[in-house]
This record gives structure tokens, C-alpha cells and sequence, in this order.
């Protein structure tokens, strides 16, 4: 039987369109990318076939990077362990705050990663792994350093998932057209027991990025700010400074303890210098400390009254912000004021100058948010009083919250601050709600 011409290219045509659409339908159903939408911009780049042997004379290329991924053998993001050397080009950045988010060539561009392909002048987004920088961002992204863009790369480091896709994290070996990318820095510096915060800051910025002392520190300042104390994990992170008159001078991150310290003491922290990513030098976590001076209060205790005004969004001088929760390590601050907007959150007022038995709380609220949260504890916010041992002398509540003044008074003995935290979501009749707080004020009587 005879088969025109017609018919043969309609329906040769037809296969080609179905495939095509196939193929395009597949990857825009891909489950490794977590943020939707991301990887968008196929193009008709001829694919790779998989090679290496994840050795540094061998290294893997992209595409099997690529295969991992498609035949589920590829360990997700956090969880890899393997070890292996993979080499491409540099194409591009994933920009997590654009549209789309995988960006082929040097702008815009980020400097924790880079987009690596088996083509230098590929632009397809679907056959590309990502590299998280960490310590080489600085020497090595297109934020930092354009030129890169196109040139051959050679990692070492942990295969996983990363930015949706296949990726190497945990960077310990880079090359770039073959030469070895050197990190910026001192791999160690000397330190000494006796160190001001502005001396350790300074040795601390000649370290290599995430190079630690071998040997501890220690430093003695005041603390001019507490950015977070972390009830969940008895950790708190501040700068310190040479005398109680300068600004910020040193970070101390996570330092171990800390829960009543207070801007304006004086304290020795001891613990490793690191800098972190090569611009952030700082007390390693895990640091411990010793107080050596108090700060002095606020006032006379007699008729005194303590305000935190947080319409100005920032954390007033001596109010100690407080989470459990990693996903908010800093306090978040709208129009109205500062925002709490999740449970165990709180605000940990200054020490008063002497103890007191009587202490009148205001809370004044600038808004009530709805959110979709669902109710929990009637008590909206709970008001802990605390003597000078830090413990616990009387607890209050707040079970009905509105727009405006909110007020509780707490007695008990020996009284010389108090914990805001919030223990419950209020309902304003139709949702439950997050609460902008403009200020808290303390009657001391």
C-alpha cells in the first residue's frame, strides 16, 4: 500500500512535537527543586555522557553527577558523605530572590555558589550541578570575581543535593584551569590569655577563611550588644568592646551559657578565634566565660520605671532578645514595633539596681497579625520573675491580649528581672494571631 508524501512528514512531524513535549513535561515535573520553578530555561544543548571515577586524576563530570541524581543515588541535602573530585565549567549562580532562580552567565549573581555545566558555553539550565562555596566564595564566585565565568573548575568535597539539584558542598581542594585556588590568610595565628577585643578581632581577620587557632584565646571587654540568646540550646551570641564607650569591636558567636548577661558587663571569653568565610572574624562557637563586673542598672528601685521602646526597630540597650528556634535566630521588628511570632520567643528585661517584691509589667501592643497558627495555650505570654541566683520567684500570665495596654503585676520576694516569652497565639474572634509589641514598661515599687 502506497503512503503519500503528506501523511509521512505529518506524521514524522507529529512524533517529533510529542517527544519534545514529553521530554520538556518530565523535567518540569522534577521533585529536586524545592523552591518550584526554578530550572525553567531548556535549551537544545547537546547532553554529555557520564564520565570519571571521582578521583583527582579522573574526576567526575557534571552529567554523572546528572545520573546520580535521576537514578535516585544521590544523597540529599545534610546527608552526604561521600568524598569526590568533579570538574566542569563555570555557567553561572542560583539566586534563590530571582525569577528565575538558576541564572546562566554573571549577573546577577551570589557568592555562597556557582553553577557548574560540561560546556562552558552551555545554557541549559536542566544540566547543570551546583558547588556550595563556603570558605572559597571570596576567590571564587561571580559576586567576587566575574572573570571566572566559563572557566574549567576542579573540586573536592561532599557529593549531595544542593540548591535543588546535584551539587558538591564542604569544599576542601579548588582548581581553576588547573591551577589551585589558594584561600587568602594565615592558616594560624598567635594569641595569648590577655587579649582586648580589638586584638582579637585583629588577628583573627589575618586567619585564612575558616581557619581556627590551634591554641584559645582569651579576650576581656564589655559587652556592648547581645544580638540572640538560644533557650534551646543555653547559647548566646554578642560583641564585645575595649570599654563601655566604644562601639561593636569583637563577635562572639554561640558562646556557651549566658542567659542573664546583660550589655554593659564586663567579661574574659576563652575559646578559638576563627574567620568565618574569610570576612567575618569572630569567637568560634563553643566559648566559655567568666564575669568580671556587672553592669549597673537602671535607676532607683524606689518608684522606678523601665521602658523598652521597640518602635525604633531595633532591641533597646540592655533588653536581651531570646529563641529556641533556629529559623528566627533574630528578632524580627515591623512598623509598630518588635514582632513576636512564634512560641517561646521572648525579651529578657535589664536587672533592676536592688530586689524588689513588687513589679508592675506593661505591654503595649501595636497590632494584632493574623496567621493561620492554631490556638495552643490560653496564657498569651508569660511573665517569669527572677532573683539574683536566677531563680525563679513568681510566674503571671496574660490570657487576653488587645490592641493597646496590656497590664500584670507580679509579688514575691527578692525580685531583679523579668522574662516576657510568648506561650500562645490570641485569637482576636476570627484567627489567631502574632503580636507587634511597641514597648514593655516595668513599674519597680
Amino acid at each position: 500500500m502506497k503512503v503519500s508524501k503528506f501523511l509521512v512528514s505529518s506524521l514524522f512531524f507529529a512524533a517529533l512535537t510529542i517527544g519534545f513535549v514529553s521530554c520538556k513535561d518530565n523535567n518540569d515535573e522534577k521533585p529536586d527543586d524545592p523552591f518550584g520553578g526554578g530550572n525553567t530555561d531548556q535549551t537544545d544543548d547537546t547532553t554529555s555522557s557520564a564520565k570519571g571515577t571521582g578521583t583527582e586524576a579522573d574526576p567526575y563530570n557534571v552529567q554523572y553527577l546528572l545520573d546520580l541524581e535521576t537514578n535516585g543515588e544521590l544523597a540529599e541535602k545534610g546527608a552526604g558523605t561521600e568524598k569526590a573530585w568533579v570538574e566542569g565549567y563555570i555557567v553561572g549562580s542560583y539566586v534563590f530572590d530571582n525569577d528565575p532562580k538558576f541564572v546562566i552567565g554573571a549577573e546577577p549573581t551570589v557568592k555562597d555558589n556557582v553553577l557548574i555545566a560540561d560546556d562552558a558555553n552551555s545554557t541549559d539550565t536542566y544540566a547543570v550541578s551546583a558547588l556550595k562555596l563556603g570558605n572559597y566564595s571570596t576567590v571564587v564566585s561571580l559576586l567576587n570575581v566575574p572573570a571566572n565565568l566559563k572557566k574549567k573548575i576542579k573540586v573536592y568535597g561532599v557529593v549531595e543535593k544542593y540548591c535543588g539539584v546535584s551539587g558538591v558542598v564542604n569544599l576542601e581542594k579548588v582548581f581553576i584551569d588547573d591551577t589551585e585556588v589558594e584561600l587568602p590568610g594565615l592558616p594560624d595565628v598567635e594569641v595569648n590569655d590577655n587579649m582586648t577585643p580589638s586584638e582579637a578581632n585583629a588577628a583573627a581577620t589575618q586567619l585564612q577563611a575558616g581557619a581556627v587557632t590551634s591554641n584559645k584565646a582569651g579576650v576581656v571587654g564589655y559587652i556592648s550588644k547581645i544580638t540572640e540568646y538560644n533557650s534551646q540550646y543555653d547559647n548566646i551570641t554578642l560583641y564585645m568592646s575595649d570599654n563601655k564607650d566604644t562601639e561593636e569591636t569583637f563577635s562572639v558567636f554561640r558562646m556557651k551559657g549566658g542567659s542573664t548577661l546583660k550589655v554593659g558587663d564586663k567579661i574574659k571569653v576563652t575559646g578559638n578565634l576563627t574567620n568565618f568565610k574569610g570576612t567575618n572574624p569572630q569567637m568560634n562557637t563553643g566559648a566559655t566565660y567568666e564575669l568580671l563586673e556587672a553592669a549597673g542598672g537602671s535607676g532607683e528601685v524606689s518608684g522606678n520605671t523601665i521602658t523598652g521602646d521597640f518602635t525604633s526597630k531595633a532591641m533597646p540597650e540592655g533588653w536581651t532578645y531570646i529563641t529556641n528556634n533556629e529559623s528566627y535566630p533574630n528578632p524580627d521588628f515591623y512598623s509598630g514595633g518588635f514582632k513576636f511570632n512564634y512560641e517561646n520567643e521572648g525579651i529578657q528585661s535589664p536587672n533592676f539596681t536592688a530586689s524588689t517584691s513588687n513589679v508592675a509589667v506593661l505591654l503595649n501592643v501595636a497590632a494584632l497579625n493574623q496567621n493561620t497558627k492554631t490556638g495552643s495555650s490560653a496564657d498569651y505570654f508569660t511573665v517569669t520573675a527572677y532573683n539574683t541566683n536566677d531563680e525563679v520567684v513568681t510566674t503571671g500570665a496574660f490570657t487576653n491580649i488587645v490592641n493597646g495596654n496590656n497590664e500584670i503585676t507580679l509579688n514575691g520576694t527578692g525580685i531583679t528581672y523579668v522574662k516576657i516569652m510568648m506561650t500562645g497565639y490570641p485569637y482576636d474572634g476570627t484567627k489567631y494571631c502574632n503580636v507587634s509589641v511597641a514597648s514593655i514598661t516595668i513599674n519597680v515599687q
